[in-house]
């Protein structure tokens, strides 16, 4: 039978015959289709062939495995980030005189610009006063993971003054679904004494990625060098770009909402290196202060200096 179909094929093969390569695939599929032992032998071929590449792959990312592991206990998961933000929406309202500023989240990608944008933040509200904290989360809480590390919600956490700023990771959906802020397609009224205002910053996600090669594996204790740039690429687009990507849209369709700030990372880098006493510093100093604080050239040069 086999014998009969390669004949067949051969004769209706044309000018290039059984080496054509669809028609060598086919010859392979007949062959070991059938009992003999030819097909027996091609097929523990086959198996050991996809066994070999298996256990290779496994090993070549062997360090990008255990970097995993180690990124997952050693942060919170999607429950426990979902729970935070939860407890979060559902804080207590604002009263007088903290409700005269809405609270400000600042919302980012990580290595997108969000503790970048926060130290600014921060800064102005001080109005310009020398820095005072060892660690930015005693400033300025992160509240998807304040809870879960610290024990205590992020709106818990005392501030040095108004407004109370907050840090978050959590995409626009992750934010609706939460509660913490409202949904729509549409840009909404000037916030409320209840309500915050969202302080958004995109980066390329390419130069996230790359940047996440870096920090992670540092972070968590594995050389860099042990993983190879393609495959950490790989899991951060299942993991990461495309929730980014979609967060992204969602923000700059509110974009005139006044009570969203949108900026790209490219925005504040522009502003740090060359001019900042206008552009995207003082949209920061303008949104953070809502008009209790008066910003001023020497306010804004005061905390370039000790951002540097």
């Amino acid at each position: 039978k086999h014998q009969s179909s390669g004949q067949g094929l051969h004769e209706n093969s044309g000018s290039g015959g059984i080496y054509s390569v669809e028609r060598l695939l086919a010859a392979v599929l007949l062959t070991t289709s059938g009992p003999g032992a030819l097909s027996q032998w091609l097929a523990l071929a086959a198996a050991a062939y996809f066994l070999a590449g298996l256990l290779g792959f496994a090993w070549r990312i062997r360090w990008l495995l255990i970097l995993g592991v180690r990124v997952a206990r050693g942060m919170p998961g999607p429950r426990a980030r979902r729970r935070a933000l939860a407890t979060f929406a559902a804080r207590p309202a604002t009263v007088p005189p903290q409700g005269q500023l809405p609270d400000v989240i600042i919302a980012a990608t990580m290595r997108s610009g969000g503790t970048w944008a926060s130290h600014i933040a921060h800064q102005i509200r001080m109005r310009g006063a020398a820095p005072e904290f060892f660690w930015q989360e005693d400033v300025v809480p992160w509240v998807d993971l304040h809870q879960d590390l610290f024990g205590l919600p992020a709106h818990q956490h005392p501030q040095p003054c108004l407004p109370r700023l907050f840090r978050t990771t959590a995409t626009w959906c992750d934010l609706v679904e939460a509660g913490v802020v409202k949904g729509g397609t549409t840009p909404g009224p000037p916030p409320g004494p209840s309500d915050c205002k969202i302080i958004y910053v995109f980066r390329d996600l390419c130069d996230v990625c790359y940047s996440l090669f870096f920090y992670f594996p540092a972070l968590f204790q594995v050389d860099s060098v042990l993983i190879h740039l393609e495959d950490f690429v790989y899991c951060a687009r299942l993991l990461l770009v495309e929730r980014a990507l979609w967060s992204l849209v969602h923000f700059w369709r509110r974009r005139h909402d006044p009570a969203i700030l949108f900026l790209f990372f490219d925005e504040l880098f522009r502003d740090e290196s060359s001019s900042p006493n206008s552009g995207a510093l003082r949209r920061i100093a303008e949104f953070v202060g809502s008009g209790h604080i008066n910003i001023t050239e020497e306010l804004l040069q005061v905390k370039i200096t000790q951002f540097f």
